[in-house]
This record gives structure tokens, C-alpha cells and sequence, in this order.
């Protein structure tokens, strides 16, 4: 098991029920998995908040933000001259982003729990940022627009977002690992929105947003040991219950307890697993 930052608490924080719109799920388990693709996906996002220009001093809303990763990445970029609010609906999570701001020495990351839907800031932001969010949210578009008028004028909106329907394959074939990534593309277009990557560039348009800037991109690792392997897993685990409810083809047939060991011996093959093709946009209010 790769070693991944905050993972002991994660792993003893106490579950609470939260509301059901996040189609991965509110567990010990799933904030694992969330805490292992940020250790793999850390880069992409560190190269799109510079690129972006968040920077010292500025105050930052992360929406949907988890157990922190994303938060705690602003708090280093923005100083003691700057802040970051962190919203979740889940409560666990948010005591696990607490915890590690705490243990980093951070005291300017303020939690607060809410549905993204039904927030209302008090005061405007220098950069709204969110990652994997829009595809869980009923109506992305009004996301974006809400974000946008929670921004100053020349504010900072960057997003970044899978879109499970564009699937690199590995070389050699990985049949295992394929099986899986049809399975996601298939669940995530019934149960959320499957191509949300690629509608970033003109949901930012539409949310009034000019020249956004667009890129896609994936991590891509091979070998036995490599974390892809339990990210892929838990991934298929957290939706799996509800994949098996709506009927998703193949989903009965999942040994989910094997699935793991089953991609790493996959991998002896020496093929390049690729992740999931994730899209990074950034733009300014006018």
C-alpha cells in the first residue's frame, strides 16, 4: 500500500451519513481512495493553480473540497496573507481537512459544511476552484455561473474534470483494466455526467467566462507496485452498489475483493497503465 500524506486519519475518522448527491459515496474507504488520487493527480493540479496565477495573498473558495487536498495545496500558495474556505457537505471529511491543516500549521483554512447548491458566501473570492466536482452536480452550467458571481472582478475560476468517455488503452492490452474504465464510462453517463471534461471549455463560455484557457491531460504508471492499481479499485468500489442498482452491464460479475490483485498481476506485463483523461480549465471574470 503506497504511502499517502493524512492517511491514518483518514482511515480513523469516524464515518457520519451525509446527502446522497455524490455518486462515490460518504466512507472511510472513499476518502482512502480520494486521498490516493491526490497523491497521483498532486502535479496536474499544482501546474494548473500556476498557470492560473493563484499566488500570495489571495483568498480561495474550494468547493466540494473533501478531505483537503486541494485546499491545502491554495493555503501553501497563498501565505499567511491569504485564505482558503473549504466547503463539503460531508462533516468526516471536513474534520479530516481540519485535522491535517492543523498538523501542517496552517490556521488560515476555515471548513464549512454545506451543499455547493445551497451556498452563500458572505464576501467574494480571488479564485473559485474545485476538481471533480462539476460532474456530480445536478446542473454544471449553474455551478459555473454561481462561481462566477461568487468571484471579484478579475477573479480566478480553475476547474479540472475526468471525462470517462475518451479511454487510452494500455500496451500491451490490459482486458482487466479496460473492462473496468467501460464500466465507469457507462455508469458515469447514467448516473452523473460521463463527458464533462471535454464540455469545460464551453461551460466556461457559457457561464460567462472569456478565453478560457483548456488542456487535457493523464497520468500514465505501469508495474505491479504502482498505485493506479488500488485508485482504479476503490474507484469501481465506490460505485459499485450503485451501478449494481441501475442495472450498469457487467456490474454483478465484479469480484471487487480480487479486483486489485488482479490489475497489479495485469501489469507484470510491463504496459503503461494510463488514468482517466482529465481536463484543466482556468479563466478570469471580466
Amino acid at each position: 500500500m503506497p504511502d499517502v500524506p493524512g492517511h491514518s486519519r483518514i482511515m480513523s475518522c469516524m464515518s457520519e451519513p451525509a446527502p446522497a448527491t455524490y455518486v462515490m459515496g460518504h466512507n472511510d474507504r472513499e476518502r482512502r481512495r480520494l486521498a490516493v488520487q491526490a497523491s497521483i493527480l498532486r502535479r496536474f493540479t499544482e501546474h494548473l493553480f500556476c498557470r492560473a496565477g493563484i499566488t500570495t495573498g489571495m483568498h480561495i473558495l474550494d468547493i466540494g473540497c473533501g478531505v483537503g487536498d486541494l485546499s491545502l495545496l491554495a493555503a501553501r500558495l497563498t501565505g499567511r496573507t491569504g485564505s482558503v474556505t473549504a466547503v463539503d457537505m460531508d462533516p468526516a471529511a471536513l474534520r479530516v481537512l481540519h485535522d491535517r491543516a492543523s498538523a501542517e500549521g496552517f490556521q488560515n483554512v476555515t471548513c464549512m459544511e454545506s451543499d455547493i447548491h445551497s451556498f452563500q458566501p458572505a464576501n467574494r473570492f480571488d479564485a473559485v476552484v474545485g476538481r471533480h466536482i462539476l460532474i456530480h452536480t445536478k446542473d454544471p452550467l449553474r455551478t459555473l455561473i454561481a462561481c462566477r458571481e461568487w468571484l471579484q472582478p478579475r477573479g480566478i475560476a480553475a476547474f479540472q474534470e475526468y471525462d470517462f468517455q475518451q479511454v487510452t488503452p494500455c500496451w500491451p492490452a490490459s482486458p482487466v483494466r479496460d473492462g473496468i474504465f467501460t464500466l465507469l464510462n457507462t455508469f458515469f453517463a447514467r448516473a452523473a455526467h460521463a463527458n464533462i471534461g471535454s464540455r469545460l471549455f464551453h461551460l466556461f463560455l457559457k457561464a460567462g467566462f472569456a478565453h478560457p484557457d483548456c488542456r487535457g491531460e493523464f497520468p500514465v504508471d505501469g508495474g505491479p507496485e504502482s498505485p493506479h492499481h488500488e485508485w482504479l479499485a476503490e474507484a469501481t468500489r465506490s460505485v459499485l452498489p450503485a451501478a449494481k442498482a441501475i442495472d450498469i452491464p457487467g456490474a454483478s460479475d465484479i469480484d471487487i475483493d480480487t479486483l486489485e490483485s488482479r490489475l497489479r498481476d495485469e501489469a507484470r506485463s510491463g504496459s503503461g497503465v494510463p488514468g482517466p483523461v482529465m481536463f484543466s480549465c482556468f479563466a478570469r471574470r471580466q
